[in-house]
């Protein structure tokens, strides 16, 4: 194309890229490979000016919109979209086969199925009422502070859990530990605190182990931010943000039981995009396709909380 550039050619109005999943590995290795090859493309070609009246449409399929969602590839939606929002009209998503009947429609986001094509829209919902009973212990990650912490409350207060272990890096050591701690139990819960670093299977896996009553519900809130535009993010910063999200929801879907209740403490970033926010847009989209992969499970997609929390008190 660059050649086409130097040559006086005219250039055509679309290129597609088609995405070639990662097949060696793990999960998360997988969508970690598949970020960073879509990642490299997006860069590579912002910085070539000559292809600004050039749109390059990201090709998928099975991401997005369909029962046998693609866990590994998900992602890379959440990461354009955000791109998208920074470098407006350079970027187009297609998931399907049928991508030139799907660039017709002028739409940034499109899905082929059945022939036809569909574009996403924010429509309300109404949701029933809950009906579970959580008599046995609830795990929350990310217990000890922010929306874990105040998920924890809700729990003892609204919904009558009476066990509860949070876990957070670090623990009995987080500060406002103790109150929180004898807030939850002066309503009569039972309450453990453990320091976990989720990421990491095996200490995942041993304290799993030890919870008792049995588990059977867990709240996954820990989180990170590393936020910074398109143009500026690197392996590192990608890895540091997927790793609480990715990681450490896949380990709990492998080392739960399929019918302990998961909850996913999503964002609206991975929906919607959002500038300076390509990492934790690409981990949040990945718990919205774990919830589509696995039974029991749900992501909440939050918007910004009126309650400061450490990841979002800056704003």
């Amino acid at each position: 194309l660059l050649s086409d550039v130097e040559s006086g050619a005219v250039l055509p109005e679309w290129v597609v890229y088609p995405v070639i999943p990662a097949t060696d590995g793990t999960v998360p290795e997988q969508v970690r490979a598949n970020l960073t090859q879509v990642l490299d493309l997006l860069q590579d070609w912002l910085q070539h000016p000559e292809l600004g009246a050039t749109r390059l449409a990201i090709n998928t399929h099975n991401a997005i919109d369909t029962p046998d969602l693609d866990v590994t590839v998900a992602p890379v939606w959440g990461l354009v979209r955000s791109a998208q929002t920074e470098h407006p009209d350079r970027f187009a998503l297609i998931d399907g086969t049928d991508f030139r009947a799907a660039l017709a429609t002028g739409e940034p986001q499109v899905t082929i199925r059945d022939g036809h094509a569909r574009v996403p829209r924010l429509t309300k919902t109404t949701l029933p009422p809950p009906t579970t009973t959580l008599d046995g212990t609830v795990l929350v990650t990310g217990g000890t502070t922010g929306l874990g912490a105040l998920t924890a409350r809700h729990l003892v207060t609204h919904h009558h859990v009476r066990h509860l272990v949070l876990t957070s890096r670090r623990g009995p050591n987080t500060p406002g530990i103790t109150n929180l701690v004898t807030e939850l139990t002066n309503t009569g819960a039972t309450v453990r605190v453990e320091t976990c670093d989720v990421t990491n299977r095996d200490a995942l896996a041993t304290l799993l182990d030890t919870i008792d009553p049995p588990l059977q519900g867990v709240i996954h809130s820990a989180g990170t931010l590393d936020d910074t535009v398109l143009t500026s993010l690197n392996p590192e910063r990608l890895h540091t943000v997927l790793a609480p999200k990715l990681d450490a929801a896949w380990h709990l879907h492998e080392l739960t039981d399929p019918n302990t209740t998961l909850v996913l403490y999503s964002s609206v970033s991975g929906v919607l995009g959002g500038p300076g926010q390509a990492n934790y847009a690409a981990a949040n989209t990945f718990l919205d396709a774990l919830a589509h992969h696995r039974t029991n499970t749900t992501a909440v997609s939050w918007g910004h909380w009126h309650t400061d929390t450490q990841l979002t008190g800056h704003l």
